[in-house]
């Protein structure tokens, strides 16, 4: 009985060493890593790390503390993060890091080189929301050299912008999130949301970049609501047309195998008490649908994966690529009435 109860005591004590090591690793005794910004340059890679350091539970994402910016450059993109990890206040945590956001320059070679690296890395963060952002020099610009502060009111007007410009592009990248697609996707080609930093604050373009491994490609917006419309990964969606501006509040795509060519039905659904969409403007959608299946096909993107589509009906042997010249899409609108 004295052994058990010894026995019992001991394994009492270990539980409660290692819930103590437990909570010390998991305390808000670090910098948590928020978003990951990359810009490549020509003497390497410059970092950015959008942090903050909670004051409330370490795994609370909206934990009430400041986000803050730390830079750094260096030859190789693992030496610049490193290097930004120096400069934070506590040890990194990347735990809560949703956002990767690149210089709008990037290509999809530096989007790969950066997964590459995350593969191998304790960041890890594969799943994370690729984004685009315009103007990154300002969120450096608005930070003192070498973290020092300035001078009289100039010093707290720099240190508000700082304080708050880190912020807004953390929130900027948050409300896109639905929009972006999560780095493992980008191999394949990818329509990618554009942040612009201006000095009103951060605000999400109606525009996009199509990243392929031949180039990258600015989309319109309505290019932009087609393809993320075509690829159904968020509404609703807005289109710009001639005389009347459109919103679909639910589309479901289809797409058959049609002779050698496919045919693809939108069919879509406004809110209610919305007029009934005219038949010019359905047009104008059919248009607008085949144009940017065929111009993302010619930069290297099948949106609709039209080439697993024709394998599914031919077999594997009717399978082709982008590198094929396009086929032919016949594209059709129905509107449904409420």
């Amino acid at each position: 009985m004295r052994a058990s109860h010894a026995l019992r005591w001991l394994a009492g004590g270990v539980l409660v060493l290692w819930c103590g090591v437990f909570l010390r690793m998991e305390t808000t005794e670090k910098s948590m890593v928020r978003a990951l910004i990359v810009q490549p340059n020509r003497s390497g890679w410059a970092v950015q790390l959008l942090y903050q350091f909670p004051e409330a539970a370490a795994d609370a994402s909206d934990a009430v503390a400041e986000i803050r910016s730390c830079s750094a450059e260096d030859a190789t993109l693992p030496l610049a993060l490193h290097k930004a990890e120096l400069e934070l206040p506590k040890t990194a945590n990347y735990r809560l890091c949703e956002y990767l956001l690149f210089d709008e320059t990037a290509s999809q070679t530096d989007v790969l080189e950066l997964e590459e690296f995350l593969q191998t890395e304790p960041v890890s963060r594969l799943s994370a929301r690729v984004l685009f952002v315009a103007g990154i020099g300002k969120l450096t610009e608005e930070t003192p050299p070498d973290g020092l502060p300035g001078s009289g009111a100039e010093s707290e007007e720099t240190d508000a912008a700082s304080e708050t410009l880190p912020g807004a592009l953390l929130q900027a990248a948050e409300d896109t999130a639905a929009r972006a697609p999560h780095l493992y996707e980008c191999a394949a080609g990818a329509v990618i949301p554009i942040l612009e930093i201006e000095e009103n604050g951060v605000t999400w373009q109606k525009e996009s970049r199509l990243l392929t491994a031949q180039e990258s490609t600015r989309l319109s917006p309505n290019e932009t609501a087609m393809a993320q419309l075509l690829q159904e990964r968020t509404m609703p969606v807005e289109f710009a047309l001639e005389g009347e501006t459109v919103i679909l509040r639910r589309c479901v795509v289809s797409v058959e195998a049609e002779g050698n060519g496919f045919a693809v039905m939108l069919t879509g659904q406004r809110r209610a008490g919305t007029p009934p969409v005219a038949e010019s403007v359905c047009r104008q959608l059919e248009a607008l649908c085949e144009g940017t299946i065929v111009r993302t096909w010619q930069s290297g993107a099948d949106l609709l994966r039209l080439g697993a589509v024709r394998a599914l009906k031919e077999g594997p042997g009717a399978f082709f690529t982008t590198k094929n010249a396009c086929p032919e899409v016949r594209a059709s609108v129905k509107m449904l009435d409420l």
